[in-house]
């Protein structure tokens, strides 16, 4: 769906506002949130900035109104730094994708929202296996947080999913990340921002259907309460029903999400949301035999809708409930403290028949159960202050704080082993009377982290220097019901970043920068030891650029990164149950990626790729090989534009294509073939047809426009996974 920024200007001034646009987005304000927006409001209103014509007109004449429609380039962001920081000073590659890129592009998940940024690989779990947000950063799984704290779920199956109609903005911060937020994958993370209250009225419904049989709605409403706008509230929610990409599968989902803002005076804003969301049914988790979708068979190629599994036994049912609350105070112009926190409840039912492998006639496949009960209560708080001082010619932007961490979660689980009945993949029976396995898995487990973490952004001219710190403590405990018998894991890890960026008056910026996390690990020696945290190393080189005479940013970075002390196979133990902290992966490659408005109304997104990711220790065979999921190369591109003038004024048309290079599984007994995307869509301003219209948007989408039929991964024995089939979907909009 086309964003929309509606500019009045004159015509004399038009020219100019053009080429200031990315001067004026470069002067970040010094306010310290953290979120680059406290108060960001819908696409439809938060997208539109309007400049009265008298203001900007020559003195005399009478000045043209100019409408010229466009997203902005956003040119700062919080999620690197837990303080708005511009993007160009910020040494360390972060992508920011903006509300008005979701609706531009029709997007529906976060592995969509993540299509054309450089360094992910979104899909890994394909377009079958859509209930959770599976991707990867720089090679490895990536950490979810929303509005600056983590999304915890529990070790099997109750993870928590976000719907993308309660977001307001995706960053994607690569690189190791714990200095600020704790354990973390190496690799980076990706922050969600909620929508907020926001001061101006405004409502936004929308219906879509697809070629999945799709019927969505959803809902945005909110603004000020009292004249004096220091109570603001905002409601949205949705409600979606359609077909899984698998046969027989169905998706559902609700959700409601009431927020309000409270601003007693000029100086205190407190935010209090409330999220709650239930998925009655996701599809499927199975998979296909990599014989008939990535290997030849006898029998022919299986289709895309393959399905593995029984819909007597298939159950995935998710209920999330959550409460935020988003302080901040200023103390004078300088000092901000800031507290983040939210409680979330995450319930999950599991049952599942999946695929574990063909018979030796490469018709049958064999097939067991899954099953489990879960619950997790998790409770995150994040507390900070920001400070902005000067020595003599040096500016310094202060962070110094404390966040906890703390999640039981409750789990029953039972997997059966070739239990059901096999399955003829090219004549399948489904509807079988299926057993549910035994419930071997009884236990709870208590998480518990604390950190405290300090952070200088210093400036000299054109010199930017951040230095992070940090120090965690991680506590486990372990209760298995059966024996009451526990066991516990205590552990602490420093953690630390340097980066070092010049500014250059012609807007290049070249940087340096080396950066560290880690990652508690579950994993004994021989001597029932708990093994330490694995680790993450990495340096980045790399160079942005923002012209001064049109809106863009441009980045390339290359990188070496690598995971340490991962739990390997200990081979002087003759048991063969202890391990050792001697593994490692690692990760080297190079990222480019572009954004820019080189016209008025037209946007460029472009991206390229390259990792070459290895195993190189371990004591279990796997050293030299290349973990799965992960594309040797990557590019993209998406380019819309929006006729700015004449009778098709608020006609836009969008592009897409992304490759994707080849992979292997995690055995590299298998090479996953490369594949090429394409994506359009096309959306019109209604209002200019008629008056009465005012408001009202059609958009249509189409993905894998070319239905090419692809496998996105293959896990490590007999699991691949099919990508997204051709969908074409429409949204009809309306907006006050």
């Amino acid at each position: 769906m086309a964003s929309r920024h509606a500019i009045l200007v004159s015509s004399s001034a038009l020219f100019a506002l053009t080429l200031g646009a990315a001067h004026a987005e470069q002067d970040v304000p010094q306010a310290s949130t953290t979120q680059a927006s406290t108060t960001q409001a819908s696409t439809t209103q938060a997208s539109t900035t309007q400049v009265a014509a008298n203001q900007t007109a020559p003195a005399t004449g009478t000045p043209e109104e100019v409408t010229i429609f466009g997203s902005r380039v956003r040119a700062a962001s919080s999620a690197g730094t837990k303080s708005a920081s511009a993007l160009i000073d910020t040494p360390q590659s972060i992508s920011v994708i903006t509300r008005d890129d979701l609706d531009q592009r029709g997007v529906e998940s976060l592995n969509q929202a993540l299509h054309y940024s450089t360094g992910i690989s979104p899909d890994t779990r394909g377009g079958t296996a859509t209930r959770y947000d599976q991707l990867k950063i720089r090679g490895f799984d990536a950490e979810q947080y929303l509005d600056g704290m983590r999304l915890i779920g529990t070790s099997y199956y109750a993870t928590p999913q976000i719907d993308v109609s309660r977001v307001d903005e995706v960053d994607v911060v690569r690189g190791p990340a714990s200095v600020l937020y704790g354990q973390s994958s190496p690799g980076g993370l990706v922050a969600l921002t909620s929508k907020r209250p926001t001061a101006t009225a405004f409502g936004d419904v929308s219906l879509s259907g697809d070629t999945h049989n799709l019927a969505q709605g959803t809902f945005d409403v909110g603004g000020a309460v009292d004249a004096g706008k220091r109570v603001l509230i905002r409601l949205n929610g949705m409600a979606s029903r359609s077909d899984g990409q698998v046969s027989r599968t169905e998706n559902q989902r609700d959700s409601i999400n009431p927020a309000i803002t409270l601003r007693p005076d000029e100086n205190t804003t407190w935010t209090i949301l409330y999220s709650w969301q239930q998925d009655p049914k996701s599809a499927s988790y199975g998979s296909a035999p990599p014989e008939g979708s990535v290997l030849p068979h006898p029998n022919g190629r299986l289709p895309v809708n393959f399905y593995d599994g029984d819909p007597n036994f298939e159950q995935f049912r998710r209920t999330q409930h959550a409460v935020s609350s988003l302080f901040e105070h200023r103390f004078g112009d300088n000092w901000t403290f800031q507290q983040n926190a939210r409680f979330l409840r995450t319930e999950a039912t599991y049952r599942s028949v999946y695929g574990t492998g063909l018979l030796p006639d490469l018709r049958h496949l064999q097939r067991s159960t899954a099953a489990s009960d879960e619950s997790v209560n998790a409770l995150t708080v994040d507390s900070h202050v920001l400070g902005h001082v000067t020595t003599g010619p040096v500016r310094h932007d202060l962070l110094a704080g404390v966040d906890y961490q703390t999640a039981r979660e409750d789990v029953r689980a039972g997997f059966g082993s070739n239990d059901v009945a096999p399955l003829d993949i090219y004549h399948p029976v489904y509807g079988l009377a299926i057993a549910m396995p035994a419930f071997t898995v009884n236990q709870r487990v208590n998480h518990n982290q604390t950190g405290i973490y300090a952070q200088d952004q210093l400036q000299l001219g054109g010199w930017h220097l951040v230095l992070s710190g940090r120090q965690d403590w991680y506590d486990l405990e372990q209760l298995t019901v059966a024996d009451n018998s526990r066991s516990r894991l205590s552990q602490g890890h420093a953690t630390g970043r340097a980066g070092l960026l010049y500014h250059f008056d012609s807007g290049f910026a070249p940087y340096v920068a080396y950066a560290t996390s880690f990652e508690p690990q579950q994993a004994y020696d021989r001597t029932g030891k708990v093994l330490g945290p694995a680790t993450g190393r990495q340096t980045e080189t790399g160079v942005k650029y923002q012209p001064g005479v049109w809106n863009a940013l441009v980045t390339a970075a290359v990188y070496d990164l690598s995971r340490n002390n991962v739990a390997t196979r200990d081979p002087s133990d003759p048991s063969g149950m202890g391990s050792v902290a001697a593994g490692q992966i690692r990760s080297r490659g190079l990222e480019l990626e572009g954004r820019a408005q080189p016209l008025p109304g037209l946007d460029v997104t472009a991206s390229f790729s390259t990792i070459d990711n290895k195993v190189t220790r371990d004591n279990g065979g796997m050293a030299g090989t290349r973990p799965y999921g992960v594309p040797t190369r990557t590019a993209s591109a998406w380019t819309h534009y929006t006729i700015q003038d004449g009778p098709a004024a608020g006609l836009g048309f969008g592009a897409g294509v992304r490759y994707l290079g080849h992979s292997t599984n995690g055995l590299n007994t298998l090479t996953i073939a490369s594949a090429t995307l394409v994506a359009l869509s096309a959306d019109y301003d209604l209002g200019r047809l008629r008056p009465d219209l005012q408001g009202a948007e059609l958009s249509l989408s189409a993905t894998n426009v070319a239905d090419e039929r692809y496998v996105s991964s293959c896990y490590y024995g007999s699991w691949c996974w099919f990508g997204a089939e051709r969908t074409v979907q429409g949204t009809l909009r309306y907006h006050w």
